[in-house]
């Protein structure tokens, strides 16, 4: 019988040893991985909606919800230069270039100003749009609401009327949303304007435009 043929059995099974220890750590690791995902927050990203509700129920503020909606719809959008929306409104025949005329446009301070003469946009009531005016404003609509260049209205005030320059303001908002133009529009009326002029102004962000 040759005895120094035989190996112990404990000395065989000394080398995987390890292995043990192994699966003990990556059970413990799983498990610790598994409570965190358990306590974290379904809502932990969503910072500006707000829970409404009472013990028990609870819901997305839908108010929250469509403001988050807009922000990341609007964000998608290229803000374009004023000087490139000139040309785009020119080529298609919209607006003509230069600061004179019923309908005219021109680059300042790193703006668009796009002038409606009123004898132009406005019927002789002096606060409805003229159809020819209107699809003009429905056009420009149409463009507008591809981009993300802010807008406002800016309504002069004819013989110190205020209550027909407000009017006015928002005979073209009106014409801009019925269009679908759905983002914010502000609206201004001033006194001496030239010629009582109606003026749609279209800032450029990356200029700094208001």
């Amino acid at each position: 019988m040759n005895v120094s043929s035989q190996v112990p059995t404990d000395t065989q099974s000394e080398g995987s040893l390890w292995l043990v220890t192994f699966a003990d750590l990556t059970a413990i690791l799983v498990a610790f991985f598994v409570l965190i995902y358990a306590m974290s927050s379904p809502l932990s990203g969503r910072g500006d909606a707000r829970v409404v509700g009472g013990p028990g129920l609870s819901a997305v503020d839908p108010v929250a919800h469509q403001r988050d909606a807009r922000n990341v719809q609007t964000s998608s959008l290229p803000t374009l230069t004023v000087d490139y929306l000139a040309a785009v409104f020119s080529d298609r025949g919209l607006v003509a270039l230069g600061d004179g005329g019923p309908l005219s446009q021109k680059v300042e301070h790193g703006r668009l100003v796009i002038r409606f003469a009123p004898e132009f946009a406005f019927a002789s009531d002096g606060r409805a749009l003229r159809p020819l005016a209107g699809g003009v404003v429905a056009d420009l609509s149409r463009t507008l609401s591809g981009v993300a260049n802010p807008i406002s209205i800016m309504s002069s005030v004819p013989a110190d009327d205020w209550a027909l320059a407000f009017d006015r303001a928002d005979s073209v908002a009106a014409a801009l949303r019925q269009a679908g133009y759905s983002r914010p529009i502000e609206r201004f009326v001033t006194p001496g304007l030239s010629g009582d002029a109606l003026l749609l102004i279209i800032s450029d962000q990356r200029r700094g435009g208001a």
